[in-house]
């Protein structure tokens, strides 16, 4: 039984339309009662007809302006009398002009025909290509996410319009994760967090402090966080489906995804943004600002502001078990809460996304220099998130002081991120040559605070907050790429382009205040059952002892070849040498191919090698965390989840060693991928691609060496004896696994050239299917050696037990489409998203506990209509019909209710549905 009913949505939902109508009807009314004229028209490609997505519309000499939305059609509204030239300009096209006569209260068309720009063809327009290649004329799949799309996928965070817009990439709110309940672990091709490259304006980008290590999908790895950079900010996203470490250096093994800035300029685009789930809580709220200012002729400076405060949900029930000490009966429990004026709602988790503040600050600038250009750009994002843990009852008296809390607490765990990136550099045409030189630094700093606990070991006197400490990150990176087109007989067209790169990391881990991981007094009391769990309930800061400064050079250089050999057929070749200071050398390369069969049909194909060095995280993060582990009665099997202490030693520790874990080693990896590309006719683009990605020497967080475990119990107690904070298991990184991954994406796009209802239709459809298979364990001889006489096999689910590999292998849905229909009229535009999730599973260590989640379809629907004076409200919703996962058929795994839906697999999340209103003012 859940605690939240539909009831308080209608509820919500009056709340937050009374709200934004009141702002609304103070925006909009002015400008309503304007006698103004519209324009509006189309943006195509002049030799294609299709239409230009994202294109800047500006009515030169005033303050009107628009961005032609994913049909190529743009509304703007509110212009006086008069005639005008529009200009629409956009990245790989010359700009075109029309001009057009506005009467009062009139409405004119106007069509622009952009025409590709030859001279753009050395600049990287498509990420893996510095030739000028469309996305269908690429020999590797890639993705083209422009602003409209953004705008219209109903989402607020960057790496959720990913999840929306592209099947291929996977990422969900966690909870009760720790600090991956604020930063989403991500995957493209069912890869993990670490195996994906981003760049934004094609330049490395920082992965965040934090690495998972708590029971979700990526635990063991580290990502990037895609959601400390605005939406707002965002002109396209390019995602690139295919290995490219041969062309972009390491964790491109899965791919790259490639975050293109706003570059407009004279255009103010301004954004509200509300709305609240189907249960009537996750209210959000959103406010931005998007400008951008000529510098001369051909210079701008794009300043971007945005603020996202987003309130906490909660799918849990009413706790259902236990809560005092020596009661287990059902009824008098509840009695007796009602007898302190609480009822078993009021003394249950929070289970559902983290409540977050963040803000958001970028800039985007170019100007021309001499010969040349310099240019800029950078990002500022600052989050302050909230989640709880689990909630501490009296029964529990390791864990609980009456005197503090007579009723038990929920501890929660507050993180305050601060996330930067600066980039500047200088390209010029010399000789021929494109030359760029830039550099890049940027960091992410992840710092804990612990919220409503104590230290039960301090006893009566501890405080109730902490200082937990936490980990910093920073990334220096020098590049030079050169870049030029060959001439060669009988060869249509051949470019080359070199580079270098130089990269130095520094990862730190800082201790919290003493009390936060202090082991009082009363961890030692006499009487064992007097003992109390030492550190800062819920998250115990991390311990002197843990702390590191580590810093890794690296310096790579690469070459390519990019060729159409004939009109029907093209070559690319490319290859880069890396050096780890810490990790020796490596070759990888890269070969593609792409054979026009007819005019509308082409096959493609590539195989590269991939090489990813352990992130300086894995070597070198420590601490001792509190982790709600299944614990086996041995009597009646059953299962439940108890507290643990657990360490996680570096891995150059000398716990490390006394287990026997082996050094760290690079990962390697071997991508081959096939497909086909058609244009059966126009307006129709299909394509279709498979991969292999195999993956040596993964580099995951092993199982927990348990103090429980009656194999190997005596063995971890002794090792752990005398360990700083009693740990009584312990876990570490090596390279446990290789996997093998294989799939299939599916893209479609038709636009319809007619006319429907006097308005313009378009679909687009895209599917990928994945399964990832652990093909092998490597179990280090060592710790065959120390735990079971060099038996290898008996040590394997102590390395990597089925849990692990569900992880792996099950964790994340195996099968995801999307459908689009969008339909635009005037100053209306539509657009309805079906979306479909296949099933996923939950595979514990104890196989009675074995899950499945059945496939489920959800609905998203987005309504925009421009008004007068440059205004444009929408209103929609994601998951329209508050379609939930299934819930857990086991008690087991309900854990009294506090469980409802897994934590542990998603398809897409717990929130349900949320309906938003949104209001644009762009001028």
């Amino acid at each position: 039984m859940q605690r939240h009913r539909l009831g308080s949505f209608y509820a919500g939902i009056a709340a937050l339309a009374f709200a934004l109508g009141v702002a609304l009807g103070g925006l909009v009314s002015p400008a309503l009662a304007q006698g103004a004229g519209t324009i509006t028209g189309t943006v195509i490609d002049e030799a294609t007809g299709a239409p230009i997505a994202g294109a800047q519309i500006t009515v030169e000499g005033t303050p009107y302006g628009a961005i032609a939305d994913d049909s190529g059609q743009f509304t703007i509204t509110g212009v006086p009398a008069g005639t005008y030239t529009v200009a629409a300009s956009t990245f790989g096209y010359i700009t075109a002009q029309s001009s057009v006569t506005v009467a009062d209260t009139g409405s004119a068309q106007v069509a622009l025909r952009l025409a590709e720009d030859p001279e753009a063809g050395e600049v990287i327009e498509i990420i893996g290509s510095r030739l000028p290649r469309s996305v269908t004329d690429t020999p590797v799949a890639v993705d083209l996410i422009d602003s409209e799309v953004i705008e219209r996928s109903g989402q607020s965070e960057t790496n959720q319009i990913l999840a929306t817009v592209a099947p291929s990439y996977n990422a969900t709110h966690q909870t009760i994760a720790d600090g991956s309940d604020h930063v989403n672990p991500a995957s493209l091709r069912g890869l993990g967090p670490g195996q994906v490259l981003v760049l934004v304006n094609g330049k490395r980008r920082h992965p965040a402090a934090l690495i998972h290590v708590n029971g979700t999908f990526g635990r063991g790895t580290v990502g990037v966080d895609l959601n400390a950079i605005p939406t707002l900010a965002v002109k396209r996203i390019e995602v690139l489906r295919d290995g490219a470490s041969a062309q972009y250096g390491s964790d491109a093994i899965a791919g790259v995804i490639n975050i293109v800035l706003k570059d407009y300029t004279e255009l103010l685009d301004a954004r509200l943004h509300t709305g609240i789930t189907a249960f009537g809580d996750g209210l959000e709220f959103k406010a931005g600002g998007n400008y951008g200012i000529r510098l001369g002729a051909d210079g701008f400076v794009n300043l971007t502001g945005e603020f996202l405060q987003r309130f906490k949900t909660d799918r849990s029930g009413p706790w259902e078990g236990n809560f005092f000490p020596g009661v287990s009966d059902y009824d008098e429990t509840t009695q007796m809460l009602e007898q302190r004026g609480l009822s078993r709602e009021d003394v249950s988790m929070d289970i559902g996304q983290s409540q977050a503040t963040v803000g958001n600050l970028v800039l985007n600038s170019s100007l021309p220099v001499g010969a040349g250009e310099v240019y800029a750009f950078g990002t500022f994002a600052y989050r302050d998130g909230q989640a709880a843990g689990f909630y501490r009852r009296p029964e529990q008296s390791d864990r609980y002081i009456p005197e503090i809390y007579p009723d038990g607490f929920l501890p929660e765990i507050h993180v305050k991120s601060v996330d930067w990136e600066g980039a500047a550099g200088y390209r010029q045409e010399v000789a021929g040559w494109n030359v760029d030189f830039g550099a890049n630094h940027g960091g992410n700093s992840f710092l804990y605070y612990v919220e409503n606990s104590l230290n039960a070991s301090i006893g009566p006197s501890s405080q109730t907050s902490f200082k937990a400490g936490g980990p910093l990150f920073n990334q220096t990176s020098f590049n030079l790429d050169v870049a030029r087109p060959l001439y060669l007989p009988g060869i249509k067209q051949i470019g080359f382009a070199s580079g270098a790169e130089f990269r130095i990391e520094n990862y730190q881990l800082r201790a919290g205040e003493r009390e936060s991981w202090l082991c009082g007094p009363l961890a030692q009391a006499a009487d064992p059952a007097d003992r109390k769990a030492c550190g800062a309930q819920v998250f115990p800061g991390f311990q002197p002892e843990t702390e590191v400064s580590e810093f890794r050079n690296s310096f790579g250089a690469y070459a390519a070849l990019e060729s159409a050999l004939t009109d029907a057929f093209s070559l690319d070749l490319a290859g880069r040498f890396e050096y780890f200071d810490d990790f020796g050398a490596t070759v990888n390369g890269k070969l593609a191919a792409r054979l026009d069969v007819t005019d509308a049909l082409a096959i493609r194909g590539a195989v590269s090698t991939g090489f990813r060095a352990p992130a300086l995280h894995q070597v070198w993060f420590s601490t001792i965390s509190t982790q709600f582990v299944d614990v086996m009665d041995p009597n009646t099997g059953e299962t439940t989840l108890e507290p643990r202490q657990v360490l996680t030693a570096n891995n150059g520790s000398e716990v490390a060693r006394s287990f026997g874990i082996p050094e760290l080693e690079e990962e390697t990896s071997l991508n081959v991928s096939a497909g086909l590309a058609a244009k059966p006719m126009e307006n129709l683009t299909f394509t279709l691609d498979a991969y292999r990605i195999r993956i040596d020497d993964r580099i995951v967080l092993t199982s927990r060496f348990s103090d429980s475990d009656p194999a190997i119990g005596e063995i971890v107690t002794t090792l752990l004896d005398g360990a700083q904070g009693n740990p009584s298991q312990a876990q570490f990184f090596t390279n446990a696994v290789d996997t093998m991954t294989r799939g299939i994406d599916i893209v479609a796009d038709y636009s319809l050239p007619m006319q429907i209802a006097g308005g313009n239709v378009g679909f687009t459809g895209s599917a990928n299917f994945t399964r990832t298979v652990v093909e092998r364990v490597n179990i280090p001889q060592g710790v065959a050696d120390k735990f079971a006489e060099g038996d290898l096999d008996a040590v394997r689910t102590v390395i990597f037990n089925r849990e692990e590999e569900n992880r792996l292998e099950d964790s994340l849905p195996l099968a995801k489409g999307t459908f689009s229909l969008r339909y635009g009229r005037g100053p209306l535009d539509a657009l309805l998203r079906t979306n479909y999730y296949g099933s996923v599973q939950y595979k514990p260590t104890n196989p009675a506990l074995d899950e499945t989640f059945s496939p489920k379809v959800t609905f998203d629907l987005d309504l925009g209509y421009k008004l007068s004076g440059g205004f444009k409200v929408s209103v929609g919703g994601t998951n329209l019909f508050n379609t939930m996962p299934d819930e857990h058929r086991i008690a087991a795994n309900r854990f009294n209710e506090q469980f409802v839906y897994s934590r542990r697999v998603s398809q897409f999340g717990m929130n349900g549905g949320f309906y938003y209103l949104r209001l644009q003012y762009l001028l």
